[in-house]
């Protein structure tokens, strides 16, 4: 009977129990080890594992598949106490949110006749616990795996199929660039929203503040909700990279503030905000990359015309209207200037 071992089993590690329930080869069993009594009979009661080994060193006996689904940090203590206990031949990988310092700890601390492939599924929800596990949670969603090199193509190909059968889009990945690139796109919303959250809570208005906010500021601080443990970890674990990140992300709301600020130049800000409204929607709509429409006409249409074309016809009037007032305006403090001047 072929055996699955997953060590961890909360929100991720029960969602996919429960997915190769759904989806896996026949007769598989599945064994589920959580240093939390809760998470181990929770993942137990809504099926996610047959059965539940308190020790990891006998979750994984037996097992051709370990699957180490932790908060980052503990990733490291479960592969020291596995080390010894896992099948030749076997094949360990993760569902960590950094790569780096989990591909180090696999070549320094697994056995060599055993592969480990990382992998991390970008998927979850605000809930977590085996409770909120759901067999569909990594449909459609991307799965990376960033496999060590000389990795055996048969390995790699365990965990392909694990991300494929669960529903998820495979995508090959060097560690260190996934880390760059989930610090940008995971890793820095959170801390944005842990930051603007404390800033708001931390106002002597809070009280008055927390009856006003409404869908607004709680879409923006969702992330604030992440799991503490592994939010540290990912933090301390992609430090360098969430540091670069924030830091282009305060030269960002500088460029912000200032644009804001100049009173006279409304319809810079206008078009600013505009330009990336339109962007944004063509995400949402699935564009990828810089294949944004307007990139490549910004120095082939008449400027008008551009604004016509791209932000339609009222918003382009209003762009115009406030370039207008902008020119007035600045017009008038010139006035003002040369008045005074004279003046003197």
């Amino acid at each position: 009977m072929p055996r699955v071992a997953i060590i961890g089993t909360g929100l991720i590690g029960a969602s996919i129990g429960l997915g190769l329930k759904a989806n896996g080869a026949p007769g598989l069993e599945i064994v589920g080890s959580d240093r939390f009594r809760d998470n181990a009979r929770g993942a137990e009661q809504v099926h996610a594992v047959d059965r539940v080994e308190v020790d990891p060193r006998k979750a994984v006996q037996g097992a051709g598949l370990v699957i180490i689904a932790v908060p980052i940090l503990a990733i490291h203590e479960v592969m020291e106490e596995i080390a010894g206990s896992l099948e030749p031949g076997a094949v360990v990988t993760d569902t960590g949110s950094t790569k780096g310092d989990v591909l180090r700890w696999a070549r320094e601390l697994l056995p060599s006749n055993v592969a480990f492939v990382g992998g991390h599924p970008m998927a979850g929800k605000t809930e977590s616990g085996p409770r909120a596990a759901d067999a569909k949670l990594f449909e459609g969603a991307r799965w990376v795996i960033a496999a060590p090199r000389h990795t055996p193509g048969d390995a790699v190909e365990v965990v392909n199929g694990l991300a494929s059968g669960l529903g998820a889009v495979p995508q090959f990945m060097d560690a260190m660039e996934h880390d760059a690139y989930v610090a940008a796109i995971s890793h820095l919303p959170m801390a944005a929203a842990t930051a603007l959250f404390r800033l708001a809570r931390s106002s002597e208005a809070w009280p008055e503040l927390s009856v006003l906010a409404s869908t607004g500021f709680k879409d923006t601080t969702r992330l604030t909700a992440t799991e503490p443990a592994m939010a540290h970890d990912i933090l301390i674990t992609n430090r360098e990279q969430i540091v670069g990140w924030l830091r282009r992300y305060r030269e960002e709301l500088h460029k912000l503030e200032d644009e804001i600020a100049n009173i006279n130049d409304e319809a810079a800000l206008f078009r600013s905000i505009s330009e990336t409204n339109l962007q944004y929607t063509g995400f949402r709509e699935g564009v990828v990359g810089r294949q944004e429409v307007h990139d490549n006409m910004l120095d082939e249409i008449p400027e008008a015309g551009m604004m016509d074309l791209i932000l339609g016809g009222a918003l382009a009037e209003r762009a115009r209207e406030l370039q207008k007032r902008s020119e007035e305006r600045l017009a008038e403090s010139e006035r003002e200037m040369r008045s005074g001047g004279r003046g003197q």
